[in-house]
């Protein structure tokens, strides 16, 4: 299943909070003609290298479909970044 939502919470230690809650889907949407651009781009690239670009698709979408449940925290001092892709 593909993620529906990215998560990303920012805290810095000065009391301050950021949380956006980001869809997939309808940025997907948004982003699709670029999408479409780099898909090209990616057919070439994929030709230009001797790789089958059906099999380099499937790759992708099997990734991209591996991402749920991920989640990343990074901290740095006082500032610490968490991302959960849900």
């Amino acid at each position: 299943m593909m993620p529906q939502v990215i998560r990303v919470r920012v805290h810095s230690g000065h009391g301050r909070r950021l949380r956006l809650w980001i869809p997939v889907v309808p940025v997907l949407i948004v982003l699709s003609p670029l999408l479409l651009l780099a898909a090209f781009v990616l057919a070439v690239a994929s030709l230009a290298y001797r790789v089958n670009p059906a099999r380099a698709l499937a790759a992708a979408w099997r990734l991209m479909t591996a991402l749920q449940g991920f989640r990343l925290d990074i901290e740095q001092g006082r500032t610490a970044v968490q991302v959960n892709i849900i």
